[in-house]
């Protein structure tokens, strides 16, 4: 049974599926509700003996419905889609890597990526952790860069200082692959301790207690703003889903006009769509 079939999500080395509503019986597919990808058939086969429509793809996405802060997202789509954030559309690419509006070649119809809409919504003054984490590195260094040169004595002393240092530290080294071959010899298997080991703690198993990292009040603030812009960048790419299986609303009487998601210029599932991929409107 090949991945198609079994509706499993393709790997990095195989080619992202067309879009199912293109197969013949494919607007029959069964979509979430929350994040818009396809329905595995299990649960479809499920529904299908309690005679009741399967909406959301797992127990996850049945409890997140799609609030407020979603429906912002899709109005910001159904904005850029429309050309009414025109200024925003046609200027210069943010971070450089990206253009947030942009026609393909022949194609009059906008192509709005989902990193446009998050920063509509988010804003697009957030700069990265890493860049945050090298500005305070260049802060700190600056007061050393401009203090005096030391005396000449008290510079030979602190040489003498490190050279004692490095002379106690050789000394104290014990060769990782020396006490892997006592250990083995003696009969007892100890992995030795980070601190010898020539490997990585990943590759001797699980660290002991001395041996993890203790979170720090930074490593703690990098992780969040971490997880904050993976969630925010996962809620734009579930509103770019949903309007290419639902459609966004078009007008007040409700009507929708369905979209079609391009990644790398050709027409994909977007369930199975990855990187920072784009929308447009369906061809009428």
């Amino acid at each position: 049974m090949s991945w198609m079939d079994s509706w499993s999500r393709p790997s990095k080395s195989q080619a992202t599926p067309a879009p199912f509503y293109l197969l013949p019986g494919g607007e029959a597919t069964p979509y979430c509700h929350s994040c818009g990808r396809v329905i595995s058939t299990r649960k479809t086969t499920t529904s299908a003996k309690n005679n009741t429509p399967v909406k959301y793809c797992s127990s996850r996405c049945r409890t997140q419905k799609p609030g407020k802060l979603d429906r912002e997202l899709e109005k910001a789509f159904l904005k850029l889609l429309n050309a009414e954030e025109h200024t925003a559309t046609e200027k210069k690419p943010a971070n450089g890597k990206h253009k947030k509006g942009k026609n393909s070649k022949g194609d009059n119809r906008i192509l709005v990526s989902c990193s446009a809409a998050e920063e509509l919504v988010f804003g697009p003054n957030r700069t990265s952790m890493e860049e945050e984490h090298e500005e305070t590195h260049s802060e700190d260094e600056i007061p050393h860069t401009s203090r005096p040169a030391q005396a000449t004595s008290e510079s030979r002393t602190s040489e003498e200082d490190m050279d004692l240092a490095d002379i106690l530290r050789d000394e104290m080294h014990v060769d990782g692959d020396v006490l892997a071959r006592m250990s083995v010899r003696s009969g007892t298997r100890i992995r030795p301790a980070q601190s010898v080991s020539e490997v990585n703690g990943s590759v001797g198993g699980e660290k002991g207690r001395a041996e993890k990292i203790h979170e720090t009040d930074e490593m703690l603030e990098k992780r969040k703003q971490g997880q904050k812009r993976a969630k925010e960048r996962e809620m734009a790419k579930c509103a770019a889903r949903r309007g290419v299986v639902f459609g966004f609303s078009v007008n007040e009487d409700g009507e929708k006009r369905l979209c079609e998601a391009v990644m790398s210029g050709k027409v994909v599932e977007p369930s199975f769509a990855k990187g920072d991929w784009a929308i447009r409107w369906r061809e009428s």
